[in-house]
């Protein structure tokens, strides 16, 4: 038997001493509610039921380790944040990548590394990865492109999920025509610095939308179908609006669609205030610079037109004086 499951005996008071409630374990840890019992999921934090409460304790021995863990590494880690680097992922960040996928998801849905490389072949912009330079691990991802229209269409209605996207149905950011994007993973290594990872991965993220629209790519709709607590959050917080909800499919307890407008001038959403002000920005740059220049235009003075002379053309005075 489990020498943990086994200590679920002892005297109340003894686990009390020794372990932490759930909502104790979060408070000391300083993480989000989801980010915890991810922690849990993948027995980086072990738990003891108690059967006459029903309860869930968590020692404290681990808990406090971690908790010291994610004190020392964010405040290294903000001390060189120059560390981080939002790049396009080479073979071996792939591969970890995906590992990190299958912390999270089913294996039905998952993308082999081989497959997200030939994605990279019709967008090498496809697929970034947020990667510690100092430990050469990658610590989140996200995989975001232009996506065929009928192939979006379906992905929109929960017709197909991410896994039925062939690579051929990538398509590259293109610029002028406005885009509209499909975000097919978004994911953060759980631990104790999740939370950390996951707002560095947005913020660059975000900061890419602008680069893309800096290059004269246009972003007009974002779209996403998530199938986690933690997704819907995420895009709620964002304020992207529900597209279709009724999904029903083994392995997932729900799958809703939702979409994001960039064109919309009266959001409240800071990032979208900032890129349609960046939009317009560069749209009156573009006009400006369609203008002529004022300085290259030259006058030229020309004497006033002959007058005719005792009923005599111009043209025919010159041909009288000519002949003179």
């Amino acid at each position: 038997m489990n020498p943990l499951l086994t200590r679920a005996y002892r005297p109340l008071g003894e686990i009390m001493q020794n372990y932490y409630t759930a909502r104790e374990a979060i408070k000391k840890l300083g993480i989000p509610r989801s980010t915890f019992y991810d922690l849990v999921k993948a027995n980086e934090i072990p738990s003891i039921t108690v059967p006459s409460r029903r309860q869930v304790f968590y020692p404290k021995q681990r808990i406090d380790e971690l908790a010291e863990e994610r004190a020392r590494l964010v405040g290294e880690v903000e001390q060189t944040p120059e560390r981080f680097v939002f790049v396009v992922p080479q073979r071996d960040d792939l591969e970890q990548l995906v590992d990190i996928e299958r912390m999270y998801f089913h294996e039905s849905i998952i993308v082999s590394p081989e497959e997200q490389q030939e994605q990279l072949s019709y967008n090498p912009e496809a697929i970034h990865v947020l990667k510690d330079t100092k430990t050469n691990t990658v610590v989140a991802g996200v995989s975001l492109s232009p996506i065929k229209p009928d192939v979006l269409e379906k992905l929109i209605r929960l017709e197909i999920d991410e896994a039925q996207v062939k690579p051929a149905d990538y398509l590259p950011y293109t610029a002028d025509a406005p885009l509209d994007c499909y975000v097919i993973d978004y994911v953060v290594r759980p631990g104790p610095n999740a939370t950390y990872y996951g707002s560095k991965l947005l913020q660059a993220t975000l900061d890419y939308f602008i680069e893309l629209l800096n290059r004269r790519v246009v972003i007009r709709s974002i779209y996403a179908s998530v199938i986690s607590t933690f997704g819907e959050r995420l895009v709620k917080d964002l304020h992207f609006t529900l597209i279709q909800s009724d999904w029903a499919r083994e392995h997932e307890a729900f799958r809703h669609s939702y979409v994001l407008d960039l064109e919309n001038v009266e959001s409240k959403t800071r990032f979208i205030q900032r890129y349609v002000r960046q939009r317009r920005n560069l749209e009156r740059k573009k006009k400006a610079a369609q203008k002529p220049d004022s300085s290259m235009i030259v006058e030229l003075d020309f004497p006033p037109p002959l007058a005719a002379v005792d009923g005599v053309p111009p043209l025919k005075q010159r041909t009288d004086l000519a002949s003179r």
